[in-house]
């Protein structure tokens, strides 16, 4: 079994194709609230650790106010934005519609007529209209400011980390004003000009989609499509984009020698290391794209798993890979696989990984024949998680140059992941997918109540973001280029 720490980023999106249309109107108060009480047992009972950033009795007390919401509006856009996955705020999990519940909702529904982006709590435009300037600040939706709805948005963070670059405002915004045939919308151009309102029809769905592959940021749209890419921006300086960890060894490392073997032959002196937007991935693929960067002969790669919850306790509407139920058979294996790979400390109450996990693991990890010891800037954001935040975590312990940019929305030295259990809820047949394990990027269990992620030594302003977006131009690789000329 392959040990990925995995994040599903898209919260209502999925992949389309042709379904049994199944209408949204055929569920009923009994069936949200039902599905509803079922992700709270998940929670309760199945999730590794579920009460670490919030008591239980709060927890019921939030529960219950969302509980209430569901029953007055019992509608999928409640449900889904009254779900209480996030109140124990745990950047991993996720609720995942029903392909065809959600092709249905898709077709009969109007969306928000503008593609945005958001930083720092500010949501700016992110594509030319001839109706709004591009990188215009948006004040006011329908009446409603915009602030009080980024709030509203719930977060996918883990602990008490603020990140607001994750939201999709403007599917938020779709799915709060779910009847709207025109969005009134006031905006204003930049900090000297006047605040303005315009009113724009909303579209559908295929529109929708088209704004959004039509965005100016973020630029670096070739990481996207490879994982990996570099570029030489100077005879000094290279840039490597890195938008994903979950790549298999051989293929990251033939790319990285490939990659750190033109660097060495071009005598590059300067690195701008790019992981904003990078999910994660293969946490054993950490140290190996460190290696590439360690100034040293051997560097410590200290990680652990941990968990409150080693066994199946939820047994109830699992699927596995391929969308089929899990039968006896399948359950028992898994507990299996776990039982012989985690060990209970009984002083801390947390079954630890133990070496026949850790087959694979190596602690004192070389540094690679290319490795690259000059001068090295790290570009983070909000939406770095999970094993990218591992990395970023490293790159700060072994004081490897400085970072730009945001703080991760993981933790910087832990997390949760690893092993995901995927529930199929019985009515709207939404999946839940639920984390088995904590990580700890150290050698015990951390038991802080309270956790910040990877924080960087330089950032950038809102404004100076919203420069970059009207000129095209990435402002924080321009506050990492600024920083190599000091």
């Amino acid at each position: 079994m392959k040990r990925y720490i995995i994040l599903v980023y898209v919260v209502l999106s999925c992949t389309m194709g042709s379904f049994a249309q199944k209408k949204t109107t055929e569920f009923t108060r009994e069936n949200y609230l039902e599905d509803f009480d079922f992700i709270v047992k998940l929670i309760k009972e199945q999730h590794p650790n579920p009460f670490r950033f919030i008591a239980k009795e709060k927890f019921d007390e939030q529960t219950t106010v969302l509980r209430n919401q569901l029953m007055e509006r019992p509608t999928l856009e409640t449900f889904f934005l009254a779900n209480p996955l996030a109140l124990i705020h745990d950047a991993h999990l996720e609720l995942l519609p029903d392909g065809d519940v959600y092709s249905a909702f898709i077709k009969q529904g109007m969306f928000f007529p503008l593609n945005t982006t958001v930083y720092d709590n500010r949501v700016f435009v992110n594509q030319y209209v001839k109706e709004v300037p591009i990188g215009a600040e948006l004040i006011q939706v329908n009446g409603q400011s915009v602030q009080d709805i980024i709030k509203q948005i719930p977060p996918k963070v883990d602990g008490d980390i603020a990140a607001s670059t994750q939201k999709d405002f403007g599917q938020y915004a779709s799915i709060l004003f779910p009847h709207s045939s025109y969005f009134t919308i006031v905006y204003r151009a930049n900090s000297l000009t006047p605040l303005q309102t315009v009113n724009l029809k909303a579209v559908d769905f295929d529109r929708f989609n088209y704004n959004k592959n039509k965005s100016v940021l973020p630029l670096k749209v070739l990481a996207y499509s490879s994982g990996i890419y570099g570029s030489v921006l100077d005879q000094e300086t290279y840039l490597l984009q890195i938008n994903s960890f979950a790549l298999s060894e051989d293929y990251a490392y033939a790319i990285l020698n490939t990659v750190f073997s033109e660097i060495k032959d071009k005598k590059i002196k300067q690195l701008i290391l790019d992981i904003r937007d990078n999910s994660g991935g293969s946490l054993t693929n950490i140290p190996l794209f460190y290696s590439f960067i360690s100034q040293t002969k051997r560097f410590e790669n200290t990680y652990r798993y941990a968990t409150k919850v080693p066994y199946i306790k939820v047994k109830e509407h699992l699927i596995d890979d391929t969308n089929r139920l899990m039968n006896r058979t399948d359950i028992t294996n898994l507990d299996n696989y776990m039982q012989q790979r985690f060990d209970q400390n009984e002083a801390d109450g947390f079954y630890y990984g133990n070496d026949r996990l850790e087959e694979s693991y190596v602690a004192n990890y070389p540094q690679d024949k290319n490795a690259f010891t000059g001068k090295v800037i790290l570009i983070q954001n909000n939406n770095t998680i999970s094993a990218a935040a591992y990395f970023a975590y490293m790159f700060q312990q072994n004081q490897r140059g400085v970072i730009v940019g945001q703080e991760t929305r993981s933790c910087s030295n832990f997390t949760t992941a690893a092993w995901f259990l995927n529930y199929k809820l019985p009515n709207t047949e939404s999946i839940v997918a639920l984390p088995r394990s904590e990580i700890f990027f150290n050698t015990v269990a951390n038991k802080d109540c309270h956790c910040r992620g990877v924080i960087p030594d330089y950032s950038i302003s809102a404004d100076q973001y919203q420069l970059g977006l009207q000129e095209v131009e990435d402002a924080e690789l321009k506050m990492a280029l600024s920083l190599l000329k000091k």
